[in-house]
């Protein structure tokens, strides 16, 4: 065919597959002479395609070629640079290139949103070259769809129309500057088109939110191989046991993955309407337990139940690479009694097993058979301490050791926490302090330890026989828990417990503890919660003008009205030892 009769069926193509929709009409001439341009498509608010209910117009470039391949989805054609420069001048444009076999009856059409940021990254790096390579995309046979492609098109367009040679930033430049409020990802459809549908299946752009800014802003990027994610509710169950109460929906423009758990995923391709099964294994301790019985039980009673429907399990649709089922088992078995001890020892937390060295799966064997077996661990070393911490991985356990007599190396190992032991504090005159066995840890020992049982601690200071420095031990203990509360960045329940402690020391005899200490104790617990109240800085106030008050206990009441400059006045009249011993306060801080 002769060039003329290649354009003529190229723009008839086009315009018939315009036509057709409600929204949408052409004004695309045959031969047109226009420099860079062929016509435009009109776009309607409304089937009527009346004056009043016009939208606005989306320039058209289109060509056509020879060519009776038309199984490529994609396609690459070289457009010239003074076109594409002259597109970005005016405000963008979509270009059709139609394929059209050599009888010219059959016809595919491509297509290329040439929006003003996709036309400036194209131009990015064009140097000296004359033309420019772009990639168009097939042309859908559904005509709602089409009509979503030139509807968000012209959006885009305008939208970007002003920022043709404007400055655009990037999502972290934003972020440096502090301008960015928000971003949207606008698309415009049909209501028969659902939008999640459009937004994967069509180009889309980002915008932002700008402080003080009258209009969105578009970002320096055009997302590629858009998802959808989203949590569903839902009840997954295998004979009816229950193993999850939420799914995770993950879709993109070909495929539909449903995530149960963190290890199992079914893909759906809607292209070949095949449906692929993948299980990976958590490197998660506590998901692993769940995962692992959930893929054993659907395996063994052949499916499992989404929301009571039967999903079978079908081994030519399972990529089960590398599972031995007896092995499998075994493994579970293993990871169910760590998970075990995790819970006899009230760990919340989760093991990472990437993290692990075999120390620490050797430190797993020995808690395990102290907590799940309960049986003494041997081969151990002959002399370790009464007390010990023993690592996992980031995790860290204080674990109490009892030797077993006749069996060098074999001790019983209980929980530090769990456990009440008697211990004194002998002095060098020989006398002999009972103490709460808390009372040995310090601030960073209550933040390491991850079976630590903050309810645990208080009562155990309670229940130790009386001795005068009991509530002076108690107020220690109590300043090791707020320093723990300022380095943890704020775990509340150990400055709960702190509040606690200061409650229960402010009911001390005068003559056991100075109830100016206990208070200032209790007011900076406080004024790590909130502001203090009329009444509290009140108090403050008579601790300041009592005369006879310690120098220390002055600084700390100045500091807690705010008042550095008295604070500093009081504390500079300390000798460098209270210096030195008050710096390590916590009200210091």
């Amino acid at each position: 065919m002769d060039k003329k009769a290649i354009e003529t069926l190229a723009v008839n193509a086009v315009r018939d597959s315009i036509v057709v929709s409600d929204f949408l009409d052409q004004f695309i001439p045959d031969n047109d002479k226009e420099p860079s341009w062929d016509g435009f498509i009109y776009v309607y608010k409304h089937k009527s395609k009346t004056k009043e209910q016009l939208k606005g117009r989306l320039p058209v470039q289109v060509k056509g070629t020879e060519n009776s391949n038309f199984s490529k989805e994609e396609i690459s054609y070289p457009v010239s640079v003074s076109d594409l420069n002259n597109y970005l001048n005016d405000g963008g444009v979509i270009f059709f290139v139609v394929y059209i076999a050599f009888n010219g009856l059959a016809k595919q059409i491509y297509y290329c949103t040439l929006t003003p940021i996709k036309l400036r990254g194209i131009l990015l790096d064009v140097g000296g070259q004359k033309t420019k390579n772009i990639t168009l995309k097939k042309f859908p046979a559904n005509v709602d769809e089409r009509t979503t492609i030139v509807f968000n098109c012209l959006e885009n367009c305008w939208k970007q129309a002003s920022f043709s040679n404007a400055k655009l930033y990037t999502l972290d430049e934003l972020n440096q500057k502090g301008i960015l409020e928000s971003i949207t990802i606008p698309v415009s459809t049909l209501s028969s088109v659902d939008p999640k549908i459009a937004i994967l299946k069509n180009e889309v752009y980002m915008y932002a939110n700008i402080k003080g800014g009258a209009i969105p802003q578009p970002i320096d990027v055009i997302p590629q191989h858009i998802k959808i994610k989203e949590e569903k509710t839902a009840l997954i169950t295998v004979k009816d046991k229950l193993y999850y109460d939420k799914v995770i929906f993950l879709q993109d423009a070909d495929t539909a993955t449903t995530i149960i758990g963190e290890s199992f995923s079914m893909t759906a391709n809607k292209n070949d309407h095949s449906m692929k099964v993948k299980y990976k294994s958590s490197n998660k301790i506590r998901v692993l337990a769940t995962d692992l019985e959930f893929i054993l039980a659907y395996i063994a009673n052949g499916g499992f139940q989404y929301n009571g429907v039967e999903f079978p399990f079908i081994m030519s649709e399972a990529d089960l690479s590398n599972f031995s089922i007896e092995e499998e088992s075994k493994r579970l078995e293993y990871t169910k009694k760590i998970v075990q001890m995790l819970d006899t020892l009230g760990c919340k937390k989760d093991i990472d097993i990437k993290t692990l060295t075999d120390k620490d799966w050797q430190n797993i064997y020995y808690l395990v058979t102290a907590f799940v077996d309960k049986k003494p661990v041997s081969g151990l070393k002959a002399d370790l301490p009464v007390i010990l911490i023993i690592p996992v991985g980031e995790l860290k356990f204080i674990v109490a050791l009892q030797k077993v007599d006749g069996h060098i190396g074999t001790y019983e190992i209980s929980d530090f926490f769990n456990t009440d032991f008697a211990v004194v504090d002998e002095r060098p005159d020989g006398e002999k302090i009972p103490i709460s066995q808390f009372a040995l840890l310090k601030a960073d020992d209550l933040l390491k330890a991850d079976n630590i049982r903050f309810e645990a601690l208080l009562p155990s200071f309670q229940k130790t026989e009386y001795h005068r420095e009991t509530f002076a031990r108690a107020t220690l203990f109590l300043l090791d828990l707020i320093s723990a509360y300022d380095k943890s960045g704020g775990r509340c329940e150990i400055i709960n417990t702190a509040t606690s402690f200061s409650d229960w020391i402010m009911t001390a005899p005068e003559e056991d503890m100075d109830h100016n200490i206990s208070l200032l104790n209790k007011l900076q617990i406080v004024k790590r919660l909130r502001s203090l109240n009329d009444d509290e800085e009140k108090e403050l106030v008579n601790i300041i003008e009592n005369p006879d008050v310690r120098g220390d206990v002055l600084v700390g009441a100045y500091l807690l009205l705010d008042q550095q400059a008295a604070a500093k006045i009081h504390f500079n009249k300390l000798d460098k030892e209270q210096q030195d011993l008050l710096k390590g306060y916590p009200i210091f801080y």
